[in-house]
């Protein structure tokens, strides 16, 4: 009979190095294999113009905002689209920024 040893916290993210995740490593390969399943329909004077953009915006995606560290800047980029456009949020007066 093998037992099984359950670790107390499921949902720490897998580090690869000091500053990448295993899902940032993920969505990176996600943009290399879109490249490359994307190149042949561009044309080939923006190609280079192409690569560069989806280095930068991989770069962008993976950053965590200082505001919000323990999330990603897709997950604000997500909110800020999903956000209800006519419901009042009210701004607290003891935020950081305000001290």
């Amino acid at each position: 009979m093998r037992k099984y040893r359950i670790p107390n916290e499921v949902t720490t993210e897998l580090k690869i190095n000091k500053m990448l995740y295993l899902h940032d490593f993920l969505f990176l390969v996600g943009l290399i294999v879109l490249r490359l399943v994307t190149l042949p329909f561009i044309p080939s004077l923006l190609h280079i113009p192409f690569t560069v953009f989806l280095v930068v915006f991989g770069l962008f995606m993976v950053l965590r905002p200082a505001t919000n560290p323990q999330k990603r800047m897709v997950h604000a980029l997500y909110y800020a689209l999903i956000k209800r456009k006519d419901t009042y949020l009210a701004l607290d007066a003891h935020t950081k920024g305000r001290d």
